[in-house]
């Protein structure tokens, strides 16, 4: 807890002397600021599981806590420091609520990445327009595969076959999107701008 000290000083004229003075001090509780720490943006790969927030997830205010981790659309936990395994990079908002109904916000980012060995070559796997306005071709060049949209925020949109060159409807939302490519034992994960 923070303490604050309020002083008073109080002249005292014409009983005690002419110059006398009284110092009255006061002393209040209050406490710190609330503070939530969503933790470090980290990079995972694939497959992996990563605990979201510091420990602790929050400070100061006045316990006990409350917290509401969301990715943008979902609530994701109500835990202090939740386990996620996100299939896309995922940005997500930690909200704490202290005792007094006090909140206070904190965002991280966890970014899936591609290890370079088993991504595709240009000349295999080529996305075209980028930015794309109504609709996007994937031209393929191998076995087929599959290949999965996802919202910025992690959220899946849809999962398609993928063989050879195929056309897509793009998003109706401008924004960025990640298109996550399975295929011929390999994974991919590729940004795609969807303007109108």
């Amino acid at each position: 807890m923070k303490r604050n000290l309020l002083t008073i000083t109080i002249l005292l004229l014409g009983f005690i002397s002419a110059n006398s003075q009284t110092i009255i001090t006061f002393s209040a509780n209050q406490a710190d600021e609330l503070e939530a720490n969503a933790g470090s943006d980290t990079d995972i790969t694939s497959g992996e599981s990563v605990t979201l927030g510091e420990s602790p997830s929050a400070i100061g205010g006045t316990e006990p806590y409350s917290y509401s981790w969301s990715n943008g659309s979902t609530e994701v936990s109500t835990e202090a420091n939740p386990s996620v395994n996100p299939e896309a990079t995922t940005s997500y908002t930690l909200v704490v609520t202290d005792n007094a109904t006090c909140t206070a916000t904190a965002n991280v980012t966890i970014s899936i990445v591609i290890t370079g060995i088993n991504d595709f070559t240009r000349d295999e796997l080529n996305i075209y327009p980028n930015p794309a306005t109504d609709r996007f071709t994937i031209d393929y060049r191998g076995e087929n595969g599959s290949i999965s949209l996802f919202s910025e925020q992690g959220k899946h949109l849809w999962t398609m076959p993928l063989s050879g060159k195929t056309t897509f409807s793009a998003p109706r939302i401008p924004g960025v999107y990640m298109l996550k490519i399975n295929a011929s034992g390999k994974e991919s994960m590729r940004r795609i701008v969807v303007s109108k």
